[in-house]
């Protein structure tokens, strides 16, 4: 169960002024089993080891894995129960192109209708994300993945549209799963304080058009990491990327 000192993610927001059912508590649970890659890609979810280490029932347990399914991290299938969603680099491909897709629209609305208080909430978010960095070659931690979290979150959360930042979380989700499952969680070949300053420093100077750019940058370079783990060759990695950026680019133009 999550600690009353997490802050709510966008993807569980709507649960912060009730009190969340036991459904919905089970939901949040395997989800972030899943986000960590405590649960892994195609792992069977058998129902009756999770009843077992989850302290659930059927019931709420079977609705949590359908809402799961809905968000793509669980796979129904049919007769035969349920599935960790499985992992690819076209789905991570896929993924990576239409996050900055939505966050280009999302960046690009919250930029036009941000105030101070806005801007305040992106100053505190990147004081508490630098302030767990992780020291050259240590691997991230929990702690920087939440507060990497808020702090995307921050820079969107001015947007006013409750539908495009639920989507948004959804892919986040997706796309985190990808970073933690690979190998490269490492810092050594990225600066990733310096990615958010530059992030931040764009979106606070009102440049919507140069903020959408730092961000394609910051998802492709991740993108780029997990790939020198799976690709054979450096020609194949150079040219997936660019392939990437092409789509990007063809759904998301900048004025």
């Amino acid at each position: 169960m999550l600690s009353q000192a997490d802050r709510p993610s966008a993807t569980h927001a709507a649960l912060s002024s009730r009190t969340p059912t036991f459904a919905e508590e089970v939901f949040l649970r395997i989800r972030a089993d899943i986000l960590s890659a405590k649960l892994l890609p195609d792992e069977k979810m058998q129902l009756e080891k999770l009843k077992g280490s989850y302290g659930v029932s059927a019931t709420p347990l079977r609705e949590a894995l359908s809402k799961l399914t809905s968000l793509n991290l669980v796979v129904a299938e049919g007769q035969r129960g349920f599935r960790v969603a499985p992992v690819s680099i076209a789905d991570l491909l896929d993924i990576t192109k239409t996050r900055a897709w939505v966050e280009s629209v999302a960046l690009r609305a919250a930029i036009a209708a941000g105030d101070r208080s806005w801007e305040a909430e992106i100053l505190a978010a990147i004081h508490r994300l630098e302030g767990c960095s992780p020291k050259a070659g240590e691997s991230l931690g929990d702690d920087w993945f939440r507060e990497n979290r808020f702090f995307h979150d921050a820079l969107t959360s001015a947007c006013n549209s409750t539908h495009i930042m639920a989507y948004r979380a959804s892919l986040y989700d997706l796309s985190d799963r990808y970073r933690r499952l690979s190998a490269q969680v490492q810092t050594s070949d990225r600066n990733l304080d310096a990615e958010h300053r530059q992030i931040m420093d764009a979106v606070l100077a009102k440049d919507a058009d140069a903020a959408i750019a730092c961000i394609e940058d910051h998802f492709v370079e991740t993108v780029q990491a997990i790939l020198k783990n799976e690709l054979s060759s450096a020609a194949d990695v150079e040219r997936t990327i660019a392939s990437l950026r092409k789509d990007i680019r063809n759904g998301c133009a900048r004025t």
